[in-house]
């Protein structure tokens, strides 16, 4: 099979978890970025890709806790990063219980390697809206605050 119709045949089979995820993700909303889906590399398919930040986003399932798929993952990523490419892996599970912080974990990798808080794109189709920076010190700052006491 080519690898255009195995990244569609990924597309029309994802996962509920893929589904969740790239409903945030698609057609700019996630603060302005693009991303891709199933987005083919040589012989890998990057579940959620942004070209703009060349950051991967991975979700995984169980079978990845296996120690052959743990390597398998291992070889991916020190492949990606030849490629300039960084990968982020988070659990099903995660997605589920914390979307909020994994979003938002997104957000930070995007801004890391783009230098770029949001992108003007249609912001009014934007789902996730990053918060202003004055909000992280600030929160930051509390926190640091009540840990110290």
């Amino acid at each position: 099979m080519n690898p255009t119709a195995n990244a569609r045949r990924l597309r029309r089979d994802q996962t509920d978890t893929e589904k969740e995820l790239w409903r945030a993700l698609r057609a700019g909303r996630f603060a302005g970025f693009k991303f891709r889906r199933q987005h083919p590399i040589q012989n890998y398919f990057l579940d959620f890709y942004c070209p703009a930040a060349r950051l991967a986003i991975e979700l995984d399932g169980s079978q990845h806790g296996f120690p052959e798929q743990q390597q398998d993952d291992k070889q991916r990523e020190q492949f990606l990063a030849s490629e300039g490419i960084e990968e982020m892996r988070f659990w099903n599970r995660q997605w589920r219980e914390n979307r909020e912080g994994v979003l938002l974990e997104i957000w930070h990798a995007l801004q890391r390697r783009t230098g770029c808080e949001l992108i003007v794109r249609k912001p009014q189709n934007n789902r996730f809206v990053p918060p202003k920076q004055s909000q992280i010190k600030d929160a930051s700052r509390s926190q640091a605050d009540s840990c110290s006491r």
